[in-house]
């Protein structure tokens, strides 16, 4: 899923990044680490990312935590028609509507607003998606692909930085971390053990630890006014 980039916007008044982040070491990587798993959790019957996936692994696999390489490595080995029926059976069939839904409106009960909100995020900083997914912006590959577009301007627009990343600690908590745990233990009690069940647990995994990691480099506006 591709996407152009746009101008960011201007952050809220006073609210910062501390310095310690330093985006030119972690933006690349967690930037890299989104691209993957939203490749892994793309349809297989609508996106061939076994190629992507094999050319950013010889390119920049040294990058990735380990444990996502063995989920990149296997999911490359793979037989295809495996991936599709795997994914299928979780994702996109069943008499009452997909077992896990994998789609955030879906999962959360199609809370009102959701769709138009991811919407607004994506129009704001120039996300554009392919017309082929369009219509569902609530899908989780496209919400990690857009994580991938805001890090990846973190670590390349250095005068809009603040932007990009006050946008991914404010995109994660809304669309991210509030129904990626569900999904997970929902595929985790499915199909336990399988490959989609051991992504989606990585995934909530680096969720948490990443949107941890991001929280703790935020100055709110009363640390930036007292202190």
């Amino acid at each position: 899923m591709s996407a152009t980039a746009g101008a960011a916007a201007e952050p809220g008044p006073l609210r910062g990044i501390a310095a310690s982040r330093d985006p030119e070491a972690t933006a690349p990587q967690r930037s890299l680490c989104y691209a993957a798993f939203s490749e892994l959790t793309a349809s297989p019957h609508d996106v061939e990312a076994q190629a992507a996936v094999r050319s950013r692994l010889a390119a920049a696999g040294a990058l990735l935590p380990p444990a996502i390489v063995v989920l990149l490595e296997e999911f490359i080995a793979a037989d295809p028609e495996e991936l599709k029926a795997g994914y299928s059976g979780l994702f996109e069939v069943g008499s009452q509507g997909p077992p896990a839904p994998i789609r955030e409106d879906l999962l959360t009960g199609q809370k009102a607003g959701t769709r138009e909100d991811l919407v607004r995020f994506y129009d704001f900083f120039g996300y554009r998606l392919d017309e082929r997914f369009a219509w569902a912006p609530d899908h989780l590959s496209v919400e990690l692909e857009f994580m991938h577009f805001l890090c990846y301007h973190e670590a390349s627009d250095s005068g809009e930085r603040l932007s990009w990343q006050l946008a991914q600690a404010d995109f994660a908590p809304r669309h991210l971390a509030n129904w990626v745990p569900a999904l997970a233990a929902g595929v985790e009690r499915l199909a336990p053990g399988a490959f989609y069940s051991r992504v989606l647990a990585a995934l909530a995994d680096y969720v948490a630890s990443d949107l941890a990691w991001q929280s703790s480099t935020i100055i709110e506006p009363q640390e930036a006014t007292h202190g």
